[in-house]
């Protein structure tokens, strides 16, 4: 009811943002400064399965199912396309698998299969890898089939 104070409006996406918000008085100022190390933009990290000797030292995120993407198909165990690609993963129509793996490329490192079904169900499990909490020790094992709905199916022992 003072009409010397001022009302602001903060309105959010319902997509999950980060934001860094400083209020402070009319007279007062925020400036730059370097605080510890600054981060370094990774820029484009996207690798063919053609490619991955490039990469094989890193933790991976391999994209795409086993029928498709041959480093899929090493880390599940062989190219499985339709009923074979179920009896390999517990993956059907309309479901979309992420597993992590202990990469077979390079001791100590992960491999985090992420795939689908179809292509869209393929594009389910990457809408819910970055919208969801998703566990990547070695062995957890997320069977889905939405961006929003997947049950954790192993644990590691």
């Amino acid at each position: 009811s003072d009409s010397h104070h001022t009302v602001g409006t903060i309105s959010y996406p319902d997509e999950q943002v980060y934001a860094n918000l400083y209020l402070g008085s009319a007279t007062s100022s925020v400036s730059g400064g370097a605080v510890g190390t600054a981060a370094t933009q990774l820029g484009d990290v996207l690798v063919k399965d053609s490619e991955v000797s490039s990469v094989s030292a890193k933790n991976l995120i391999v994209v795409g199912g086993s029928c498709i993407n041959s480093v899929a198909a090493s880390l599940l165990g062989g190219s499985a396309c339709s009923a074979d690609f179920t009896t390999k993963t517990s993956v059907g129509t309309g479901q979309f698998l992420i597993q992590s793996i202990a990469s077979s490329y390079s001791t100590g490192k992960v491999a985090l299969v992420v795939a689908g079904y179809e292509a869209a169900d393929t594009a389910n499990a990457e809408k819910y890898l970055t919208t969801q909490v998703v566990d990547t020790t070695v062995g957890k094992k997320y069977i889905g089939t939405t961006a929003t709905t997947a049950t954790l199916t192993t644990t590691s022992a």
